[in-house]
């Protein structure tokens, strides 16, 4: 209870300029991308009473569980159902900077800190700049770094003797961040945690660690599949491969991590805009961190792990870097933008800023604790000073409604007009932007060569008789057999259930053969990859009930037997 309020509290205090603002619509940058996902997802849910299979809002309608950036699948997406997409939005900022510190809080107590020592870490942390630059532009998919502090901690439990269950949660929390993120963050997780990991291995000289990670890796995949598989599919069909040629100078980490000039506008270190860059640790958590020394075995995980995200974070600084050699592997070659490493990097700081106050306070004096607590509100006044104004540019660029079409209907907006309110006003965004690119031949309602949202290609006439995001149905009057084409991107999935052949694709849309004479036709979005995926989800979940009701059946009868 004690760690719920003093989370809550730290919200509310280091987002002091989004809560009394939660209703302001802005759409800046991606906070535009994100809040038109997040709408498409709303009225599927809401107006249609259907899971988010198929958004058709967006770029002529896509996948939204493969979709690697959608972000409904979270228990936070309930506020959004409750509040609407802008409200839902903001208090998801609040309670993921209530996350974070609650986070490093657990992650210090797990480590054996004091509670001063735990609440340094937590506060260093989450209050790095990193948060709230990241909330300034709207990247929602990469503030979910605020669970790697639970990642680790259930991971460090894991490799604790008799406590491998504790993997199984270790992977549940980097399911929940591809849920809530992209494919792109549980890799930089996953390899900080390995790290980590790697480094107690080394310091104990033991296998468990190492063995706790691969467990922890296979409940990850389990409990991600559901969204995972629809993303592998739509990786594969849409990949994105980037450049390595990434750099940022020694200069420019030290102006990322120490300089207190943390705007989302400054001029830019690297030549991207400095809310890829800015983690503010400050000059006092980084002094505070030397002192870890002290404790040498404490503090080597963190400063290995420590060395090479900082490292990373450097770029292709020559043809046998890290970062080059990272960015060759699976998976990691569509990752850019290494000055993200930094923010697993902040979280090694504050670990060891943790640790430094933990050394401080080894004597037991009172006079020690004091100073402890001076040095923690001091930093923590800094960081409240520098990194939460930024939240500001949060509320805006307030865009009004544009021209309506009174039904649903494709759009070609102006680039003035925002994604969010072309969806807003429930129509569909023909050009919006996506990654990985979605190209699309949809037309809008408002383009030349528009033929309405469904047609036939030939004699005969095509009425709607139902229109939702998963389930179309038609009613087809063709003197000959014909073809209706539909006026959304085509993807396999989409299946006839009655009154025509398979669908196929026409330049790219959807399309389906329809007989001649009066005929009824049912479309339906069926995904087997998210079916396969909900599946192995259910069953990991149940593997992992399972595993800690033997655990704990095994550790009761041990203690009994030792009685």
């Amino acid at each position: 209870m004690a760690v719920a309020i003093g989370s809550a509290a730290f919200a509310m205090v280091f987002c002091y300029p989004l809560v009394p603002h939660l209703s302001i619509p802005g759409t800046l940058n991606d906070w535009d991308q994100i809040s038109a996902s997040q709408r498409a997802a709303y009225w599927t849910v809401r107006q249609y009473h259907q899971f988010p299979l198929w958004n058709p809002f967006e770029c002529g309608g896509i996948p939204p569980l493969g979709d690697p950036n959608s972000h409904f699948l979270t228990p936070w997406f309930l506020l959004t159902l409750m509040f609407g997409p802008v409200v839902g939005l903001h208090l998801e900022v609040v309670i993921y900077s209530a996350i974070s510190w609650a986070g490093g809080y657990v992650l210090g107590r797990v480590l054996g800190m004091r509670r001063i020592s735990a609440i340094c870490t937590a506060t260093a942390f989450a209050g790095s700049s990193w948060f709230f630059l990241r909330a300034s532009e709207g990247q929602i998919v990469i503030m979910v770094f605020v669970y790697l502090p639970w990642i680790i901690a259930a991971g460090w439990a894991a490799s604790e003797r008799g406590k491998l269950r504790y993997a199984a949660l270790c992977g549940a929390f980097i399911a929940v961040t591809i849920f809530e993120g992209n494919p792109y963050l549980p890799l930089f997780e996953g390899l900080t945690l390995a790290l980590v990991l790697l480094g107690r291995a080394a310091v104990r000289l033991s296998a468990r660690p190492l063995i706790a990670l691969l467990v922890a890796a296979f409940f990850a995949a389990g409990f991600g599949a559901v969204k995972g598989l629809p993303v592998i599919e739509v990786m594969a069909s849409h990949p994105r491969p980037t450049d390595a040629n990434f750099t940022n100078s020694l200069e420019a980490l030290s102006q990322s991590l120490l300089s207190r000039n943390q705007d989302r506008n400054r001029t830019s270190v690297n030549g991207w805009g400095f809310w890829e860059s800015g983690a503010y640790v400050g000059y006092l958590f980084g002094t505070i961190a030397i002192m870890a020394l002290r404790f040498p075995r404490r503090a080597i995980p963190w400063i290995f792990a420590g060395i090479v995200l900082f490292e990373l974070a450097r770029g292709a600084i020559g043809p046998n870097c890290l970062w080059v050699l990272l960015h060759n592997m699976p998976l990691f070659s569509s990752s850019r933008l290494p000055s993200r490493f930094l923010i697993p990097f902040a979280l090694m700081v504050a670990v060891l800023a943790g640790t430094g106050i933990d050394a401080v306070c080894s004597r037991g004096s009172r006079a020690a604790v004091a100073i402890s607590a001076l040095l923690i509100l001091i930093g923590g006044v800094d960081l409240v000073l520098v990194g939460p104004p930024n939240l500001r540019y949060v509320l805006l660029n307030v865009v009004g409604p544009g021209p309506t079409h009174g039904e649903f209907a494709q759009y070609d907006r102006p680039p003035a007009l925002a994604e969010s309110a072309v969806i807003r006003d429930h129509q569909g965004v023909v050009n919006c932007y996506m990654s990985p690119p979605w190209p699309t031949e949809v037309k809008g309602w408002n383009e030349p060569g528009y033929r309405g949202e469904q047609y036939l290609l030939g004699a005969g006439s095509v009425t709607l008789v139902r229109w939702t995001p998963n389930r179309l149905e038609y009613a087809a009057d063709a003197p000959g057999s014909s073809l209706l084409v539909v006026n959304q991107n085509y993807d396999p999935s989409w299946r006839v259930m009655s009154g025509a052949d398979q669908t196929l694709s026409w330049d790219g849309l959807l399309a389906v053969r329809v007989p001649a004479g009066k005929s009824r036709i049912v479309l339906r979005y069926i995904s087997i990859a998210a079916i396969c995926g909900f599946i192995i989800t259910l069953l990991t979940a149940i593997g992992t009930v399972v595993l800690f009701r033997t655990t704990h059946r095994v550790s009761a009868e041990s203690g009994n037997s030792a009685e």
